[in-house]
């Protein structure tokens, strides 16, 4: 005889809120390292060596800081029904970020002093770069039609028991 094996329970565990917005703030502080403060030193550094990038520090800080403080947002939130809508404005806004860089595609740098100038074409790398929040935009309508016509059905293949 073979012991019988209980079925598994159906249904799922839920983090708590306060360990969510505790990993969402560990989440936080490398994302603006990696989407604020190093562009913004490179920038800085470029600038102070007299070459000219026509994406402006401001732009690069809004739009870092936006993506970091909305991608954590959504973290927190993925169990309510504003992880798809959070989903799809992480996705707008980084759409928006990478556009202006593919407006700005070709970059030029011209050496102080000397006649000569560097361009580098970067249109191919910025598309292709275009399709990963484009992807998470569909996925974020999707998941926000989802939960408003089955709400919890995703919880229990997000947070398994």
């Amino acid at each position: 005889m073979s012991a019988e094996v209980p079925p598994r329970p159906i249904g799922y565990r839920i983090p708590s809120l306060s360990y969510r917005i505790l990993a969402g703030g560990l989440r936080l502080l490398p994302l603006i390292v990696i989407l604020v403060g190093i562009p913004v030193a490179l920038l800085t550094f470029l600038s102070t060596h007299g070459l000219h990038v026509p994406i402006s520090i401001l732009t690069v800080t809004v739009a870092g800081l936006a993506i970091s403080v909305l991608s954590t947002a959504r973290y927190i939130l993925k169990p309510t029904r504003a992880y798809g809508p959070l989903s799809m404005a992480v996705s707008v806004v980084t759409i928006l970020y990478l556009l202006t860089f593919f407006l700005a595609a070709t970059l030029v740098f011209g050496l102080p002093q000397h006649g000569i100038s560097v361009g580098i074409g970067v249109e191919g790398v910025i598309g292709l770069l275009l399709l990963v929040p484009g992807l998470g935009l569909a996925a974020g309508i999707v998941t926000t039609i989802e939960d408003v016509r089955s709400p919890r059905e995703r919880l229990p293949f997000d947070y398994p028991p």
